[in-house]
């Protein structure tokens, strides 16, 4: 016991850490469930009784409407003054909800954004509970980064999770609250009230910013120019679909790849 005693430090005795701060981050960030792995049982088993259709369906749905969201960015200058309900259906992120409120009825404008901007936050919400590691694996090989965000913000989640969820419900945030086990009635009721406001304060903004004198100097530019913008807008999101869909077609391969592998063991 003495001789333990002596070659064990003082400092360690006494219940002090000496490590150094970024010694003591990286180990950390090293012992961190998503820190540099994740879990390899794949999407599609039946782990934690949630059977494998549900999951499939679920990463599916989630893709396809990431994919409609593109295709509304590459529409949008056609959709924005013609269709402005179509192109919120397909995006109806900040820019779309601004450009379309000043010429779109209320009742349908929020209606229609409202049921858009809440439509994947549940999936994501019940990927993060029951599928965390894996979800986080399979989103970082379609969306490159977000196993990065969510090593971020994982440290401080828990604490500030309401907040998180009122303000920016996005992939991220869903899938920590998710992994937190925040309560459903709570994301819910976050969620619904979070995305109600913001639908309302865009509108109002766009609504105003079409009275200004800068925001008329604008569309007549952009009607003036509308096939250049338009060419521009449909090349750029062509791109990013055809590297959407050949990321989601590595990840598949990859996850069938995984689930055969476990099969053979």
């Amino acid at each position: 016991a003495r001789a333990h005693r002596a070659s064990t430090p003082r400092a360690f005795i006494r219940g002090r850490d000496t490590m150094a701060p970024r010694t003591r981050l990286a180990a950390a960030v090293a012992s961190s469930p998503c820190s540099t792995s994740y879990d390899t049982v794949p999407l599609s088993s039946s782990k934690n009784g949630f059977g494998n259709a549900p999951i499939t369906a679920i990463v599916v749905a989630l893709v396809l409407v990431n994919l409609a969201g593109k295709c509304g960015d590459a529409f949008a200058p056609v959709l924005v003054s013609g269709y402005p309900l179509t192109l919120l259906a397909l995006n109806a992120n900040d820019v779309h909800m601004a450009c379309t409120a000043g010429h779109t009825s209320l009742v349908p404008f929020v209606l229609v954004a409202f049921v858009r901007r809440l439509m994947e936050d549940p999936l994501y919400f019940y990927l993060g509970r029951f599928r965390f590691a894996s979800a986080v694996n399979v989103f970082d090989g379609i969306t490159p980064g977000l196993a990065s965000k969510v090593n971020v913000m994982k440290r401080w989640f828990k604490q500030y999770a309401s907040i998180a969820v009122l303000i920016e419900p996005g992939a991220v945030v869903c899938l920590l609250a998710g992994w937190s086990k925040m309560d459903r009635r709570r994301f819910w009721g976050i969620n619904v009230f979070g995305t109600l406001a913001r639908v309302f304060l865009v509108r109002t903004f766009g609504v105003r910013a079409k009275q200004w004198y800068f925001t008329a100097e604008v569309i007549q530019f952009a009607k003036a120019h509308q096939g250049v913008i338009i060419c521009a807008t449909l090349g750029v999101s062509l791109i990013a679909i055809a590297s959407l869909v050949t990321r989601c077609v590595r990840v598949w391969k990859q996850n069938r790849a995984g689930l055969a592998s476990r099969k053979k063991q």
